[in-house]
């Protein structure tokens, strides 16, 4: 079950990967990313509201269909209605639902909903150990923060990578 510092980092890595070239040195649409990837975790304002008994986490929101709605929804937010936004902003929130699909420990997500509230997962093995000790609250912050930075470790160095090599290739186009 990645945190925030992962899904972040990865919809920030695919925004990065898929932006044109001549926004390679903007950062709106990397952080716009990073915002989508957490975006399907919302879904625990749902549980914690008790709406319909809970039960939201990994459900709708973690859909293909969801990932590309929230895309459609900022580039009507941005005006950029342009097919290659909605590509990009809609891949940035499924990396959520992709990421989570390979290595939740989880009852899987519901990758196809609507069409089916089936839940799915491949469970890859995990390099990330999640869990965290309940025994106090100092622990359990230890164990998240422990967490998050193993994730700032695996994912930061991925995003840095996608980010240079799109400015190396942008550059290079525009050297031709």
């Amino acid at each position: 079950m990645p945190l925030p510092i992962a899904h972040a980092l990865v919809g920030a890595s695919v925004a990065a990967g898929l932006r044109p070239s001549s926004q390679s040195h903007q950062w709106k649409p990397l952080l716009i990313g990073a915002f989508l990837g957490i975006c399907p975790d919302f879904d625990y304002f749902l549980n914690w509201m008790r709406i319909s008994g809970g039960g939201w986490h990994h459900g709708f929101t973690h859909s293909i269909a969801f990932a590309f709605l929230l895309g459609l929804i900022t580039v009507v937010i941005l005006r950029e209605m342009k097919l290659r936004s909605l590509i990009l902003f809609g891949a940035a929130a499924v990396s959520h639902t992709l990421l989570d699909f390979l290595i939740t420990e989880s009852h899987g997500v519901a990758l196809w909903w609507p069409f089916t509230d089936q839940r799915y997962k491949v469970r890859l093995l995990n390099p990330i150990d999640y869990t965290w000790s309940s025994a106090s609250l100092l622990k359990a912050s230890f164990g998240v923060l422990k967490i998050s930075l193993i994730e700032l470790m695996i994912f930061a160095p991925i995003f840095l990578v996608v980010v240079l090599v799109r400015r190396v290739v942008g550059e290079r186009c525009v050297a031709d």
